[in-house]
């Protein structure tokens, strides 16, 4: 049932702060998906390494999005840090993290491959969903579809190479 739970709340907190930004509720949905942050961590068999992990996941999240916006490959609304990517994001990234040892935990026993695969092709989804309702603005040309797609391809294969680390890294 955890699993279940931790996919649902994520969904949850992607379509708050997806919504949140279309509609000028950021705030809300930031606060929203902070207490889902909590709950997951206070539920979470080992809360010190989901933190590290999304640790991680928010330094990689913070540069991706932070280049694909600097090279006009999307254009993101919302608050932001400078010419940082917007803070919603930020906690999407988080949020993500939080799912590779529940919802996604079977990415870590499958080959690599599978994760590029999946990365590939929602990476992009995610990120064109988002700008159709509100959050971004992109021109859905092929060369940036393409480049989502490669970002997704190598970012979630990370992602899953650094839980697995974590998680190898609390049984020795």
């Amino acid at each position: 049932m955890h699993r279940l739970l931790n996919a649902l709340g994520f969904q949850l907190g992607w379509w708050a702060c997806v919504a949140g930004v279309g509609h000028g509720l950021e705030i809300p949905a930031l606060m929203f998906c902070s207490a889902l942050v909590i709950a997951h961590l206070f539920y979470t068999e080992n809360p010190a390494q989901e933190i590290k992990l999304a640790m991680w996941a928010l330094c990689l999240g913070i540069v991706t999005d932070s280049a694909l916006q600097y090279f006009s490959v999307i254009d993101f609304y919302g608050w932001s840090l400078g010419t940082l990517s917007p803070f919603w994001l930020w906690m999407l990234w988080l949020m993500f993290a939080m799912t590779l040892n529940a919802s996604l935990s079977f990415l870590k026993e499958k080959p690599i491959v599978l994760s590029a695969l999946v990365g590939l092709v929602f990476g992009p989804l995610t990120y064109m969903a988002g700008a159709k309702l509100g959050a971004a603005a992109f021109d859905g040309s092929a060369l940036h579809i393409l480049t989502l797609a490669v970002t997704w391809m190598l970012a979630l294969p990370a992602m899953v190479f650094i839980a697995k680390q974590l998680r190898s890294s609390r049984k020795t």
